[in-house]
């Protein structure tokens, strides 16, 4: 599975706005809306926060990997949103995140949303890859990025 072939640019949001777990949620979701055909975005919103109240999907590092499955979806949808100040999304470590990787896979599903946590959670522990999507300009240099980690450039 490659994990770019989930995401786009208008999936990518550089300057999230939200400052509390849910704002921030709400605003990955509201990108799935159109570019990933969400036939039902309150239903998807229900479920990632309804996931998120069994556990928080706040890692270490500054990361956040909320997701859910819905069967509003047909496919896996991935929203990525980076907040320069961070937000507290009760992370193992204590610490504000920074860099959130919304999921988003139909409930009959699951091995494209195991393996793309199984790369996220590979690719964030590579200090110069979170450094340079925390940095940042545009949504291509997130999936440059991400392209790089993938085949191991970083």
């Amino acid at each position: 599975m490659k994990f770019t072939e989930h995401i786009d640019p208008g999936n990518i949001k550089l300057g999230l706005e939200g400052q509390r777990k849910d704002e921030v949620i709400e605003e990955l979701v509201e990108l799935l809306v159109e570019s990933c055909n969400v036939s039902d975005a309150d239903t998807i919103l229900d479920a990632v926060l309804s996931r998120e109240r069994e556990g928080s999907t706040g890692l270490e590092k500054g990361v956040a990997i909320p997701h859910a499955k819905s069967d509003a979806v047909n496919k896996l949808c991935i929203a990525i949103g980076i907040s320069k100040d961070g937000v507290d999304f009760e992370a193992l470590d204590g610490k504000s995140s920074h860099l959130f990787f919304l999921m988003i896979a139909p409930t009959n599903e699951s091995g494209p949303h195991v393996q793309a946590i199984a790369k996220i959670v590979k690719m964030i522990k590579i200090d110069r890859f979170r450094s340079k999507l925390l940095k940042a300009n545009q949504p291509q240099e997130v999936i440059d990025a991400i392209e790089s980690a993938e085949i191991g450039e970083i």
